[in-house]
């Protein structure tokens, strides 16, 4: 049984087009048909129902779907690992980071990694915080880098504690903060666990407006055209802060409110270990 007819068949019976598969396979259509019969030849079985040109998987197909994707998933982490052992990697590390930590400390944790352990190939899927937790208690990824903590039972560590500024525009950078959270939206996102502690305060003001992203990203794009202010953690506006693309205040009355970082992972081993350390004192010294 041939990997390639595997890969054909998984293609095929999630698409249930034998045309669509050949495109995506970069194949002939006959050649689809060919490895999908030399699978049904060795299996004696038939893994599709056929009616005219079009196909369906019947209970059968599905059932061996399930064990094609094992099967490939297990040779194309084979050929990986050897492939990262011939380039002078001795192990591998998998990386599941929330946007907003991607887009601030991420990169000097990876570089300063990468330096003290070149011979550890990293990889790097960036999920949301409320998915880190499960991705790393399923075994997906190694090590999770979140806003939020899991709810699973994992080894988690605090990393930092931000205290969180409020962002404007450079052009309203003379307005009290304080009547700005009156007159403009607030931005806020989707997974910020600090929001609720935010709107207690808020609530102790006349009024004040509030509009909901779902990307930090955004957010900062937003504020920068002046369609709002935000409240996000220092780490996150950093490099804007220094561009002087965006101003940003330290606000009394929010000063007891942070922004945890989580470092996530089901297991202990030397290389988290090591990756912990690193991440330790990337924060530390921001």
């Amino acid at each position: 049984m041939e990997t390639e007819w595997l890969r054909t068949f998984i293609i095929a019976a999630k698409t249930e087009n034998f045309r669509e598969t050949a495109e995506r396979r970069f194949i002939t259509q006959s050649t689809v048909s060919k490895h999908i019969q030399h699978l049904e030849k060795e299996l004696q079985t038939s893994l599709f129902e056929r009616h005219a040109k079009h196909v369906k998987l019947n209970h059968l197909g599905a059932h061996f779907l399930r064990q094609a994707e094992i099967v490939v998933a297990t040779v194309d982490k084979a050929l990986q690992s050897t492939q990262s052992l011939k380039r002078g990697f001795t192990s591998q590390l998998t990386i599941g980071v929330a946007p907003q930590i991607a887009n601030s400390t991420l990169p000097a944790i990876i570089e300063n990694f990468q330096h003290q352990k070149p011979a550890i190939q990293l990889s790097i899927e960036l999920l949301k915080s409320n998915e880190i937790g499960e991705a790393v208690y399923a075994g997906a990824v190694d090590i999770g880098l979140s806003k939020l903590k899991s709810t699973r039972d994992v080894h988690t560590k605090i990393l930092a504690k931000e205290p969180l500024q409020l962002i404007v525009p450079m052009g309203k950078k003379c307005i009290d903060p304080m009547k700005l959270l009156q007159q403009e939206t607030i931005l806020t996102h989707e997974y910020a666990p600090y929001w609720q502690e935010v709107q207690r305060v808020l609530q102790h003001l006349p009024s004040y407006k509030s509009m909901q992203l779902n990307q930090t990203e955004a957010i900062k794009n937003f504020v920068r055209h002046g369609l709002g202010i935000a409240f996000l953690p220092k780490s996150v506006i950093e490099s804007a802060y220094h561009e002087q693309s965006l101003h940003s205040y330290s606000v009394n009355e929010f000063s007891h409110i942070v922004s945890n970082t989580y470092f996530l992972s089901k297991y202990v081993t030397a290389d988290i270990e090591a990756f912990l350390a690193n991440c330790d004192a990337i924060y530390k010294n921001r």
